[in-house]
C-alpha cells in the first residue's frame, strides 16, 4: 500500500536515532556540516480524529491526525493522551504512530530514514540472551503503514536497527565522530526514563554484564503520576492537566480556579520520594562493586529531575542533554554499523 503523498523518489537516507519513550519520543540525527541535532514531542495522543484531520496548519508540532490498521488517533503536544504505561508499548500502534508524528514535525516527511530504535534491558535482554523475537516484533510493528488524515507524507522507514538502551547511552559518551575513547573498566549506567529506570553495567568493548543488570519500574511518570494526586487532594480538584504537571516540574507553579499558586514545596516532597526509592535500586545492582567504576554515568529525562541522586557517588557524571543520550547513542551506532558495512563490502 502506497502512503499518501509519497510518490516522489527520495535519493539519499537519513540516520535517525529514535528513543520512543513513554514520556517523550526523542530524535536525533546529523545537519549537512555533521553537527548532531535534536528534537523532542511528549508521548501525548488520543485515540480517535476529534472529526479533523489536521487541527492545526502552523507547521510542526501542530496537533494532526493519523490512521493506522483502520485506528485514528490525534497527536498534539497539549492533548490528554492516552496511556502510555502498560508492557508492550513499544510494540503498540500508540508508539508506532508517535514516532511517525516525531519524524514529521522533525520534517522527514516524505524521505527515506534509516532509524535506529532502543528497548528498555529488560525486554532487550530475556534469560540473559538477546529477545530477537522481541526485536523481531518491533521492526515489523514500526514497518506497518502510518497515513496522515491531511493527505500529507509521512517518513518512509527503510531501514531499522534496534539496540539495548542502556549501550546506547554508553556510546554516547565514549564515541565522537572519530574512533571510541578509551574505557579503562566498567562503567554503570543509570537510565531514569519515563516509565522505567535501566540499570546496568558495560564493560570495555562494550559488552554489557548481563548479570549486572535491571530494569525498575519508577521514572519521571512516576513523580507526575504521584504529584498529581497530591495536587488533587490539596486543592480539592478531580483534575490536574497534563499541562499544569509540566509547569509544576519546570516552574513549580500551576494555576487552580484561575490563580497562580505556588508547588516547589508539594514537587521536592514527590520528587524525594521516588528518588529514595531510585538509591535504594541502584545501591541493591551495584553494591560494593561501585567504587571500583570507571565511572557511573546518569542519562535519561529523570537526569534532570532527579539532580540530587548523582552527588551521592563520587564517581557519578552526567552526561550533556541526558535527556538525548540514547537518540544520540542510538544514532551513533547506527552510523558505526554503516561504516563497517562498506568497509565489509569493499573487502
Amino acid at each position: 500500500m502506497k502512503k499518501a503523498g509519497q510518490n516522489k523518489e527520495t535519493l539519499k537516507i537519513e540516520n535517525i536515532g529514535l528513543d520512543d519513550g513513554y514520556a517523550n519520543i526523542k530524535l536525533a540525527w546529523k545537519d549537512e556540516d555533521g553537527t548532531i541535532r535534536t528534537k523532542k514531542v511528549p508521548s501525548r495522543a488520543k485515540a480517535g480524529s476529534l472529526g479533523v484531520g489536521s487541527l492545526l496548519d502552523d507547521g510542526p508540532g501542530a496537533a494532526m491526525g493519523y490512521e493506522t490498521e483502520g485506528e485514528r488517533w490525534t497527536v498534539a503536544p497539549g492533548i490528554e493522551g492516552e496511556s502510555t504505561r502498560f508492557p508492550d508499548y513499544n510494540l503498540s500502534s500508540l508508539a508506532r504512530v508517535l514516532a511517525h508524528h516525531a519524524l514529521v514535525s522533525a520534517g522527514w516527511g516524505g524521505k527515506d530514514v534509516g532509524i535506529a530504535t532502543g528497548l528498555p534491558l529488560d525486554r532487550y535482554f530475556r534469560d540473559g540472551k538477546r529477545d530477537d523475537v522481541r526485536i523481531a516484533r518491533k521492526i515489523e510493528n514500526f514497518s506497518k503503514d502510518v497515513i496522515r488524515l491531511d493527505g500529507g507524507a509521512t517518513a518512509r522507514i527503510v531501514g531499522h536497527e534496534v539496540f539495548a538502551q542502556g549501550l546506547a547511552a554508553v556510546v554516547d559518551w565514549l564515541v565522537d565522530d572519530s574512533d571510541p575513547r578509551e574505557q579503562i573498566g566498567p562503567i554503570g549506567v543509570v537510565d531514569i526514563g519515563g516509565q522505567t529506570t535501566d540499570i546496568s553495567v558495560v564493560s570495555p568493548g562494550f559488552q554489557v554484564d548481563r548479570g549486572r543488570v535491571r530494569t525498575v519500574d519508577l521514572g519521571v511518570l512516576d513523580v507526575r503520576d504521584l504529584l498529581r494526586r497530591r495536587l488533587q487532594s490539596r486543592f480539592d480538584v478531580y483534575e490536574i492537566s497534563d499541562g499544569a504537571i509540566d509547569a509544576a516540574l519546570a516552574f513549580g507553579k500551576i494555576r487552580v480556579w484561575n490563580k497562580e499558586v505556588d508547588v516547589i514545596d508539594d514537587t521536592a516532597q514527590v520528587v524525594r520520594e521516588v528518588e529514595s526509592s531510585l538509591e535504594r535500586n541502584i545501591l541493591s545492582e551495584f553494591g560494593k562493586a561501585a567504587s571500583s567504576f570507571e565511572t557511573i554515568l546518569f542519562v535519561g529525562g529523570g537526569s534532570r529531575i532527579f539532580r540530587s541522586l548523582p552527588a551521592r557517588f563520587p564517581n557519578a557524571v552526567v552526561g550533556p542533554d541526558p535527556e538525548f543520550a540514547n537518540a544520540r547513542g542510538l544514532l551513533k551506532i547506527r552510523i558505526l554499523n554503516e561504516r563497517l558495512n562498506k568497509r565489509g563490502s569493499r573487502s
